[in-house]
Formats: structure tokens, C-alpha cells, sequence
């Protein structure tokens, strides 16, 4: 399982995000083909996966490790802008969905040892603000170093 795939399983199972059986849609990546058709399919709260802006190599020899950092997003639509209640309310939401998110990985990290290299230490959050889309919620960029597998699988050079 990619940790894409596991935040989308995290956003479907999450009670104020999950997947509405009308079809809504509350989870998109960068790593899918729509990732580009926000408005006209997204509904919130939503959970927005980037992969990030690149990534890297680490580990010692016989213990390699691919480092990716990933942008997640937890969105809110408000319906005035003007309304600070309302804008405070759907900042606080967002910041809650992302903090219990964020203690779920930790919880499958000691139950069933997925996501070992994730550390809470590395995340860092801010909120987020688009005005022009009604849009409010928090920003995270989460460092995750997965075991790098130096195996030439496909056999790409003979």
C-alpha cells in the first residue's frame, strides 16, 4: 500500500470525511489522473494529498532509504468570508481532522507497524487560506523515508 492509497483509506473510514454513498468525493491525489478537477468534484471537508516537490536518498549501505515529502491538506468551504465565526469554526475542524489523522498514523505505526519511518517530529503545519475559493483549513508537509529497494527488478539494462 503507497501512504497515497493509506490517506485515502484514512479520509474513507474518517466520519466527517468519508466517501458519501451519493458519490461525493472527499479525497484527492496528485498521484491519480483527476487530481486537476477540484471544483467540480470535490465536496468538504476534503483531504488533499501532494506528493510534494521531490524527493531523496538516505540510509547506510545495506539499509537504504527513499525520503518523499508530501503536502497534505484538510479543506473547508465557508459560505462568507466575511464571517470570522464561520472562518474560525472551519480552521478549528480542519486542525482537528488533521490532528486525529495525524494520531491514527501513529496508532497503525505501534499497532501494525505500517509507516515505521514516520515521525510526528518532522510534520510541519500551517493554515491555509484561498479567499477567492472559499477555501480554509491547515497544510502540512510530512517527511517520510521508506526502505529504498536496490533490487533492478525489471531487468532494465542487459
Amino acid at each position: 500500500m503507497t501512504f497515497s492509497e493509506y490517506i485515502e483509506s484514512l479520509a474513507e473510514r474518517h466520519v466527517d470525511i468519508r466517501h458519501k454513498e451519493n458519490g461525493e468525493v472527499h479525497f484527492l491525489s496528485s498521484e491519480r489522473e483527476k487530481h486537476t478537477a477540484l471544483d467540480s468534484v470535490l465536496h468538504y471537508p476534503a483531504v488533499i494529498l501532494d506528493r510534494g516537490s521531490g524527493f531523496g536518498y538516505g540510509g547506510v549501505p545495506g539499509a537504504y532509504l527513499k525520503d518523499r515529502d508530501y503536502l497534505l491538506f484538510v479543506l473547508e468551504h465557508v459560505s462568507d468570508t466575511s464571517d470570522y465565526e464561520q472562518i474560525e469554526a472551519a480552521l478549528d475542524k480542519c486542525e482537528r481532522i488533521f490532528d486525529e489523522m495525524l494520531n491514527q498514523v501513529l496508532e497503525d505505526k505501534r499497532k501494525n507497524r505500517q509507516w515505521i519511518a514516520f515521525s510526528l517530529e518532522e510534520v510541519e503545519a500551517d493554515y491555509v487560506v484561498n479567499i477567492d475559493s472559499q477555501l480554509y483549513g491547515v497544510v502540512a508537509a510530512i517527511h517520510l523515508s521508506q526502505p529504498y529497494k536496490a533490487i533492478n527488478c525489471r531487468k532494465a539494462f542487459n
